[in-house]
């Protein structure tokens, strides 16, 4: 007997990069990038509990092993976090998704949405010109359910936007939410 298509028109992944896995880039002075993307993921989850969302907080895995959760993750949409090194005075960030995406018109939806929204609450411009391979060919992109919207954003240079991503993380926080909430429903600002 086939089993019932779970909804999930509700329940989004929020993956704070490098968490559970390793710690990322880190600067001279110790600030680590999974620190950043950890703190940040919880804000935003919270946020969108708030909002009457699902939402699962997950880990970076073994990009050579593919496993659950990650494995057919299904969700409305899934966005994993980053942030760019300490590259000093470098400043702003980038939005990807998928190079061999199922569904680009969808998914090139939702990079636009977390492109304006969050330029919109932080006032970081977009940094294009740098996305990398890493980026646009992420392993969990091939790993989440083929119908599952997926994004990977690096917020900011821990270097130049430092002030955005230490001191003043719920403005972060809020820009993937409007983000996501500009891709699921339409809706943009808080």
């Amino acid at each position: 007997m086939a089993q019932p298509t779970p909804d999930v028109s509700h329940r989004i992944g929020i993956l704070a990069g490098h968490w559970g896995y390793d710690s990322g880039a880190i600067c001279p002075d110790g600030l680590r990038e999974v620190d950043i993307t950890t703190d940040i993921a919880r804000r935003v989850a919270e946020r969108l509990k708030i909002l009457g969302y699902q939402v699962d907080l997950l880990q970076e895995q073994d990009p050579d092993k593919p496993e659950p959760p990650l494995q057919d993750y299904l969700a409305a949409a899934f966005v994993s976090l980053h942030v760019d090194s300490c590259v000093p005075g470098a400043s702003g960030f980038k939005v990807s998704r998928w190079r061999f995406s199922q569904m680009p018109t969808i998914e090139d939806r939702f990079v636009s949405c977390l492109y304006e929204e969050y330029s919109a609450a932080t006032g970081l411009v977009h940094q294009d010109d740098s996305i990398t391979i890493d980026m646009w060919n992420y392993y969990a992109f091939r790993e989440i359910g083929k119908p599952t919207p997926g994004a990977i954003i690096e917020m900011g240079f821990m270097s130049g936007d430092r002030w955005l991503l230490v001191q003043e993380p719920d403005v972060a926080a809020q820009g993937i939410v409007n983000g996501i909430r500009c891709f699921l429903e339409g809706k943009t600002g808080n």
